[in-house]
């Protein structure tokens, strides 16, 4: 991944609950850029996914913290944009190597807190694929700046 003009190193941790299949927490840890542009938190890093006994495939993914929503995109084997603001939903697809799904995500809540070297969100959504409601979640994203360790 190519170093963006004035950014700095992030470790991102995401963290998923899924509420009404499991309340099993999630944890996620990825290496990536942080960098403050046109007034958002933006963090860029890249996710690797199992390929049914292939080798990983790679998504590049993005993450946008504004004031009041959180936008996520990603590229690659999984490739989408979801958008996050309270009372409102959002429609998109959902493409995987399995195939595309049409994506439903109404937010109930987001809220984002910048300190000097970490930035922490908070979202709670209700997801549907295909017009079928999928399950609750509630997603926890923590980005520490700095010098990470490799």
């Amino acid at each position: 991944m190519k170093k963006a003009e004035n950014s700095q190193k992030a470790e991102i941790r995401i963290y998923s609950t899924q509420h009404d299949i499991s309340e099993e927490r999630v944890e996620n840890i990825y290496t990536g850029e942080y960098r403050f542009l046109a007034g958002a938190h933006v963090i860029t890093y890249e996710e690797f996914f199992q390929n049914e006994g292939n080798l990983p495939v790679k998504s590049t993914s993005l993450i946008k913290v504004g004031e009041n929503y959180i936008h996520i995109a990603k590229k690659g084997a999984i490739t989408t944009q979801m958008h996050f603001e309270p009372q409102k939903k959002y429609y998109g697809t959902y493409q995987t190597p399995f195939g595309s799904f049409d994506m439903a995500i109404d937010t109930e809540h987001v809220t984002s807190c910048w300190q000097e070297h970490e930035i922490s969100a908070k979202l709670q959504y209700f997801l549907s694929l295909n017009n079928c409601p999928v399950s609750k979640y509630t997603v926890q994203i923590a980005i520490i700046l700095g010098e990470i360790s490799d």
